[in-house]
């Protein structure tokens, strides 16, 4: 059984489902979640949180804050704190999706979103975005100076590097998918280990060999 059937196993369990958002709720917030709240209740309870997080950064880096508001068809449209956020996110997207593709897992089988191809990057993404690239999004807005999205790009990239994002986030998709207490399938005993081991990088993460 693959590790993406595993994953598939556990959305599709309700309860398994219900302890994997518990789980997710809990490392994002640092604190467990209500009792007895269905996986819709705590979605609530989350987006209520968020917009509270959203503007606690506004106030310590003094930038003028309504709502998260873009066009992804209009990129001009949004103002510069809301640019740097759609930029933040994009390179954080891709680092995570990065390391869920090469754990193996799917990037489309979400658990508190669903019905995205890129479902189950946003339920990851998510236990990191307030830790790191948020505050690089509203600090580079306050500076009032650009080009804000090339900026914000150099500022996540320094803090990937700096924080070794890419080795965190496997053993968290590890951790937050065991919560749902299914057995982890082992490999047919038929498969066959490679014949030649992987060259050691000479890169940093995240880059070609």
């Amino acid at each position: 059984m693959s590790d993406c059937t595993h994953q598939a196993r556990l959305a599709l369990d309700d309860d398994a489902r219900l302890k994997v958002v518990r789980k997710m709720y809990e490392l994002r917030f640092k604190e467990k979640p209500p009792e007895k709240r269905s996986v819709q209740q705590l979605r609530g309870i989350e987006g209520a949180r968020v917009k509270k997080m959203y503007q606690l950064f506004a106030q310590q880096y003094r930038v003028k804050w309504k709502q998260r508001n873009y066009d992804p068809k209009n990129w001009n449209a949004s103002d510069p704190v809301n640019q740097c956020i759609s930029a933040a996110t994009a390179c954080l997207y891709g680092v995570t999706e990065a390391a869920i593709l090469a754990a193996g897992y799917a990037p489309a089988v979400g658990f508190i979103h669903t019905g995205k191809p890129l479902s189950f990057v946003y339920d990851i993404a998510d236990l990191f975005k307030f830790d790191t690239v948020l505050p690089i999004a509203f600090k580079t807005a306050a500076s009032r100076k650009g080009p804000y999205e090339r900026n914000v790009r150099l500022g996540c990239r320094d803090a990937f590097r700096q924080t070794k994002l890419l080795k965190k986030i496997i053993p968290t998709i590890e951790e937050v998918l065991g919560a749902g207490e299914m057995k982890t399938p082992l490999p047919p005993e038929e498969s066959v280990l490679p014949a030649f081991p992987e060259p050691e990088s000479i890169g940093d993460a995240g880059h070609r060999s």
